[in-house]
């Protein structure tokens, strides 16, 4: 019976370098084809000329930032699935949720937090984000709100299927200041990309940087 892979669910093969200009090539243009992104990244030089680079790898690590285009079994060859662009601010925002840090709360246990975030499409401004305990209704309302009180209100929010972006109490919020609330459809988490290249940028530049000094005095 075959081992299974101490690494199981992560993409092989690929060094942060690449896996970060395969991203940005497939945020740029979501509809190449993964053969195509490879020969581009072969083409500058980022893997060898005589390297195999397997597309299920390219397509895992496309998948797991939400931006694989292969259609799931029994879905219609026909539909549009291509990620949306809004132009102007304000048109459109996205929130999302990446987990942070464990950091002491009041000198006592560490606690896990997460970061909160909205983001608008046409800029990819961030009208707001903030680290909290929790990512609930009682937690992201609030962050919610501060992201109004600087940036105004949006015409659409885009947002994943959590249950603080299910909850009624902001269906109604949102209903009220006449904001069209749009929950992507189960696993398939396409047009969320823009967010999800900012959480990386939080992780690289932010999270790997931390130490244990900076989180006891959070």
């Amino acid at each position: 019976k075959p081992k299974k892979r101490i690494d199981a669910g992560h993409p092989r093969t690929l060094d942060p370098a690449l896996s970060e200009r395969l991203l940005q090539i497939k945020e740029a243009d979501p509809d190449l084809s993964i053969r195509l992104i490879i020969d581009q990244v072969r083409a500058e030089g980022l893997i060898a000329a005589d390297r195999h680079l397997p597309g299920s790898t390219v397509h895992r690590l496309f998948k797991q930032h939400g931006l694989s285009s292969r259609r799931p079994d029994g879905e219609p060859a026909g539909e549009d699935r291509r990620r949306f662009a809004y132009q102007y601010a304000g048109q459109l925002w996205m929130s999302d949720v990446m987990h942070g840090p464990s950091v002491p709360q009041d000198g006592r246990r560490k606690r896990k937090t997460y970061l909160i975030a909205f983001l608008d499409d046409a800029t990819r401004v961030i009208t707001h984000a903030a680290f909290a305990f929790a990512e609930n209704t009682r937690t992201f309302l609030p962050i919610f709100k501060h992201a109004l009180l600087r940036r105004g209100i949006p015409e659409r929010l885009y947002v994943d299927n959590g249950a603080n972006y299910r909850s009624h109490q902001f269906a109604v919020i949102c209903a009220k200041l006449g904001v069209a609330l749009i929950h992507a459809r189960p696993y398939q988490p396409q047009g969320k990309g823009k967010i999800e290249r900012f959480f990386r940028t939080c992780r690289a530049q932010l999270l790997a940087r931390l130490s244990a000094a900076d989180t006891a005095s959070l």
